[in-house]
């Protein structure tokens, strides 16, 4: 297994801890899927990870795409869980991923995501805009309208989300990261104590948005 970035191990945590994500069922898509690791630990039947650039290999249990979140080469309601975990940040047609997400979801399917609020802070003030460009960032984050109106203007999909406040692993990942490239197993533990911090102060709006996306006639 590639060695899981502490970020996504952290988002992990919180998703499978705090937001009971069952990585079960029978169909499950990763949209910028990067290393895999929640599909890895998925037992789905089908297990589909997206991504320009991924960090892991097929094998006869994990099928990897090399594509754009703006033109899935998927059916339409194909899969019955869809994660899309910190990427929509990092594009500026995130209205158009979000309709591509939304159309390859199955009736009774739900849609997994997070990205920073518009709060979010992990460097001083002055550095943050030139962090967001090395990170890739086209924006800091969302407000959770400027989420919700990424929704098609109907009253198709229900939207439901919370604010993760993440004061520990902010102030640790400048850190963590440096801890990453030297001793990859020591930052996973790391992102592991912090996420035990953060579960005591979970409120405000400085970290994450975590949110998922029903069809409202889903039974």
């Amino acid at each position: 297994m590639t060695q899981q970035h502490f970020a996504s191990y952290y988002r992990w945590l919180v998703a499978t801890q705090i937001l009971q994500l069952d990585l079960g069922g029978k169909r499950i898509l990763d949209v910028g899927c990067d290393d895999a690791s929640f599909l890895l630990r998925s037992l789905a039947t089908v297990k589909l990870g997206v991504d320009l650039q991924p960090r892991v290999v097929p094998t006869d249990e994990l099928s990897v795409l090399r594509a754009d979140a703006r033109q899935l080469p998927i059916r339409s309601e194909t899969f019955d869980t869809i994660l899309a975990f910190d990427i929509l940040e990092h594009i500026v047609e995130d209205r158009r991923v979000m309709g591509e997400l939304l159309r390859v979801l199955s009736p009774t399917g739900s849609l997994w995501f997070s990205t920073p609020t518009v709060r979010s802070a992990i460097w001083p003030s002055f550095v943050q805009p030139y962090a967001n460009y090395a990170f890739g960032h086209v924006r800091n984050g969302y407000t959770s309208q400027q989420l919700q109106a990424l929704l098609p203007p109907t009253d198709e999909y229900q939207l439901t989300m919370f604010a993760w406040n993440e004061p520990a692993l902010r102030a640790g990942f400048v850190a963590i990261d440096l801890g990453q490239r030297l001793f990859p197993r020591g930052a996973t533990w790391m992102a592991k104590l912090c996420f035990a911090i953060d579960q005591h102060v979970p409120q405000g709006e400085r970290g994450h948005w975590y949110g998922r996306i029903t069809h409202r006639s889903q039974p």
